[in-house]
């Protein structure tokens, strides 16, 4: 659960920055570019139309890329974005031509976003918590998330007017901040299930390993791989061993023991009785049917 935090709290303080670049584009144009009204209008609709076109691929790099890459690749860019608008900003309190520039950062910073972070916050908290704690941990996650929006709205402004182009270099160090966290904490889900997830952070604990270790060093498994793996870090109780291993034949191969395995464990939720018939008409070569 220390681990969800320290991850949220990452997840809310840089996807939040969006929310200035958002909400107060057209704002940011006027004021701190000096842009006229009517054009801070138009640049403000182009940058929902940039947004959109590349929110559209993440789609389809979140699988290939892997959740770790888009989260390295979206931090540093929209840090280096944020570096770009304050540095332009500088001379001339941004009235100068430098000012394009800066121009320039909040279209890269809504790009760099809308391409890498913008899906992560809502899908990523809900694959790293085991299934105990996942309804809770996606409340709290959406909660603060819209908290932290909120608190960026009511400041931004208060912050534009007394300290400019510092807004900028504020939310450029959040970003640079948290990128050892992201490269340190952050484990790799992409092609993962979510009960290989859960076997990443028993992996990582019980070897004492990073989880971003254990998440490289474990390899894909199958079905059968993950519930061996499973029982070898004790998610199976005893009264659950028991049952998946009892009278499991002894004159059969590897193969043949774990179909038998899987067909006891298959019929480990019927009744005693109808399991007692089953394994008399087994013994005489066939299956009854009802």
């Amino acid at each position: 659960m220390q681990v969800f935090c320290l991850l949220q709290c990452s997840l809310v303080l840089c996807s939040s920055n969006i929310v200035t670049v958002i909400y107060y584009f057209p704002i940011l144009f006027q004021t701190s570019i000096g842009t006229s009204h009517n054009l801070a209008l138009l640049l403000g609709g182009v940058n929902m139309i940039v947004y959109a076109a590349f929110a559209t691929v993440s789609w389809f790099i979140i699988e290939r890329a892997g959740r770790r890459k888009l989260f390295l690749w979206g931090t540093v860019g929209q840090c280096l974005s944020m570096v770009l608008v304050f540095a332009c900003l500088i001379p001339n309190n941004g009235m100068g031509p430098s000012s394009k520039g800066a121009g320039v950062g909040l279209f890269t910073y809504i790009a760099a976003f809308g391409a890498t972070w913008l899906p992560l916050p809502w899908l990523y908290p809900a694959e790293i918590n085991p299934l105990r704690t996942r309804a809770r941990a996606n409340a709290v996650s959406t909660c603060s998330n819209w908290l932290f929006n909120f608190l960026i709205v009511m400041v931004t402004p208060v912050m534009i007017a007394n300290i400019r182009w510092g807004t900028y270099l504020f939310f450029a160090v959040v970003n640079a901040y948290f990128i050892p966290i992201i490269y340190f904490f952050y484990p790799e889900t992409k092609k993962r299930s979510l009960e290989e997830i859960d076997l990443i952070f028993a992996k990582g604990y019980l070897e004492n390993i990073s989880y971003v270790k254990a998440s490289f060093d474990m390899p894909f498994l199958s079905d059968r791989e993950i519930e061996a793996m499973a029982r070898e870090y004790g998610f199976f109780d005893n009264d659950e061993e028991e049952k998946i291993g009892e009278k499991i034949p002894e004159n059969v191969g590897n193969a043949s023991e774990e179909k038998a395995r899987a067909d006891l464990r298959d019929r480990s939720g019927r009744s005693d009785s109808d399991r007692t018939l089953q394994m008399h008409d087994e013994q005489e070569g066939g299956f009854s049917n009802d």
